[in-house]
């Protein structure tokens, strides 16, 4: 009987600008996390306690008794930075979990557990199966599809010191949007899962302006706005605001460096210190690596 699974979980990149809670993209930014039957130590790790709560959640869907479980894991990918770092840590612990159980729960049960867990579906949809997801709810459940996405595309994220918990930044939302800024959403949503599809990059600028919850969340992050023009001006494709933020992401085919050089730049200047990350796009989700 297996006794332990270590789970390897990417970061994922949510909304794309005008996908709000809708598309969400895996990276080839990846953590790794054990989840193993025995007790917990005593810890006040953020992680871990995501990870367990999940995968005694995932025990409880599958009607069988909780045991003890333990979770370790280096905490890779950063918090509150509208990178998945929750959604990460819940797929691995659904994920590891239903590997103990023998892989009794189907992917549309664990996306829903998931997706409860996280309050919206748009992180774990990539983070548990991987690609670029479309998800939406559907009654009690989820559709997802996984969209192609044409080859040779980079991800150049500036990562901030400063965390935009998801929680907060929503707070700021419109309640209501005008018809024609429902529009604008709907169809600039469309527009880049088609760019994507079909490698049309000179139509990702304008598939990724949104009206929904970028402008709000620019209160928090002032700066946001000029560091998505300091990257496009170095030749990225776009730029939008990860997920709630705090990152950056940029979508590039060439000048990665000097994408990433311009957007630490400007940010400095504005104020913000950080870093920055050249990735891509992952095609793997949430997968067990390991057992024992």
């Amino acid at each position: 009987m297996v006794q332990s699974v270590t789970v390897r979980v990417p970061a994922t990149s949510a909304n794309l600008g005008p996908g709000f809670d809708s598309l969400g993209l895996a990276l080839a930014l990846t953590q790794d996390v054990t989840l193993a039957l025995g007790p917990q130590p005593e810890t006040r790790d953020g992680l871990v306690r995501l990870v367990l709560d999940a995968a005694r959640s995932a025990f409880r869907l599958a009607r069988v008794e909780v045991p003890d479980l333990c979770a370790s894991g280096a905490q890779t990918i950063p918090i509150g930075r509208g990178l998945g770092a929750s959604a990460a840590a819940r797929a691995a612990g659904i994920v590891g979990a239903n590997a103990l159980l023998g892989g009794v729960l189907t992917d549309d049960q664990m996306l829903t557990l998931g997706a409860g867990l996280e309050g919206h579906a748009d992180n774990m949809a990539p983070a548990l199966f991987g690609g670029l997801r479309v998800v939406v709810r559907d009654g009690d459940g989820y559709r997802h599809i996984a969209s192609p996405i044409a080859p040779g595309l980079k991800v150049v994220l500036f990562i901030p010191d400063f965390e935009m918990p998801t929680g907060e930044s929503r707070k700021l939302l419109p309640a209501t949007l005008s018809k024609e800024d429902a529009v604008h959403n709907i169809g600039r949503a469309a527009l880049l899962v088609a760019a994507l599809a079909t490698g049309a990059w000179g139509a990702l600028d304008t598939a990724t302006q949104d009206r929904l919850h970028q402008p709000a969340r620019e209160k928090i992050f002032p700066a946001m706005p000029h560091i998505f023009a300091a990257a496009k001006d170095a030749g990225a494709l776009c730029a939008y605001l990860s997920g709630s933020g705090s990152t950056i992401a940029a979508f590039a085919i060439e000048h990665e460096e000097r994408i990433a050089r311009a957007m630490m730049q400007q940010a400095i200047a504005r104020g913000h210190t950080g870093q920055t990350e050249i990735t891509a796009p992952g095609d793997a989700g949430a997968s067990v690596v390991a057992t024992g």
